[in-house]
This record gives structure tokens, C-alpha cells and sequence, in this order.
């Protein structure tokens, strides 16, 4: 039983052997890609959180504060009725409760730290989180800084936030 289709058993072993490197290989690299779309994700979903921030408190206030369980079910968009309005509005209570938890970390976390976290933290607040916004233009004049400060501000608040929302999976360990 040496040979088998011409092919020795060594040869077979080796092919074994690479074919199971190949394809461990094509895991990482798949778990790998995965990662980064998890994080990408969690940090479109911190900006957009942020973005409509305004807008979500506002109907959450305009929902009655209901106490929420814990266990609350999930649904689809498919079942989208008048009673489950009420549940996507207590699903959005529950998200921007966190949401202000976070907030109040995150202002504590920069007013404790360097000047450039504290002015991060102010920025992030002007452009987002009370109700008359301030234009990038505007925040660059207030804090007689350039344009590019804002944005590159923005944007570590953005992953900071994204930490603080959605736990070890926004970390992008390399």
C-alpha cells in the first residue's frame, strides 16, 4: 500500500500537511477580516450615534419613562406594528441611557487628562451633543484652531466613545 494513484505516502503526507497550513492560513486571515469589520462597524455606529445624538434624546424624552426589563425581546422589521413602535422607542431609551453613561466617562476620563483630551472632549460636545451644533468652522474659530485638529479630534473621540460602547471588540489590538 505504498503507492496509491502513483502518489507515495510521504508525498500524500506532505500534501496533507501543506494543504492543512493553507487552510489555517485562510482562517486567520478570514477571523482577521472579520475583526476589522467588527470595529469598522462599531465605529460607523458610534459616529451615527453621535451624529443623531440630538435627535434621540429628544424622543426619548418624548417617551414615557417606562421601566425597561432587562430581558426585553427582540424583533425584526418585518413585525413592525403600532405595538412594536413602543418597543423600538424603549429599545432607543435603553441604547442612549448607556449611551449618556459613556458620555459621563468619557467627559470625566478628558477633563482628567491632557489639554489636547480636554479640548477633544469639547469638541465632540459642540458638534454633537447639545441642541444649537456648532460647523467645524465655527469650532475652529471658538477654539483658534485648524481644520484638520477638528476632524483628526473628532475622530479619537469617535474610537474612544466606540470603547466605551461597545467594549474590548472596538480595541484594535496589533
Amino acid at each position: 500500500m505504498g503507492k496509491s494513484n502513483g502518489i507515495t505516502k510521504h508525498q500524500l503526507e506532505i500534501i496533507a500537511a501543506a494543504s492543512a497550513q493553507e487552510a489555517i492560513l485562510a482562517y486567520e486571515k478570514k477571523a482577521t477580516k472579520q475583526k476589522k469589520e467588527v470595529k469598522k462597524r462599531n465605529l460607523r455606529n458610534t459616529e451615527l450615534l453621535l451624529k443623531n445624538y440630538i435627535k434621540l434624546k429628544n424622543l426619548c424624552e418624548e417617551t414615557t419613562q417606562q421601566s425597561i426589563p432587562e430581558d426585553y425581546p427582540e424583533f425584526s422589521l418585518e413585525s413592525l406594528t403600532l405595538e412594536s413602535l413602543s418597543t423600538y422607542r424603549a429599545k432607543t431609551l435603553k441604547m442612549m441611557n448607556h449611551v449618556d453613561k459613556m458620555l459621563v466617562s468619557y467627559e470625566w476620563h478628558c477633563k482628567r487628562g491632557s489639554v489636547e483630551e480636554q479640548r477633544r472632549y469639547k469638541i465632540l460636545r459642540k458638534r454633537y451633543l447639545i441642541e444649537d451644533t456648532m460647523s467645524v468652522k465655527e469650532i475652529c474659530e471658538f477654539f483658534n484652531i485648524e481644520q484638520g485638529t477638528v476632524y483628526r479630534d473628532t475622530r479619537a473621540a469617535i474610537k474612544d466613545m466606540s470603547v466605551l460602547l461597545f467594549g474590548i471588540d472596538a480595541i484594535d489590538f496589533q
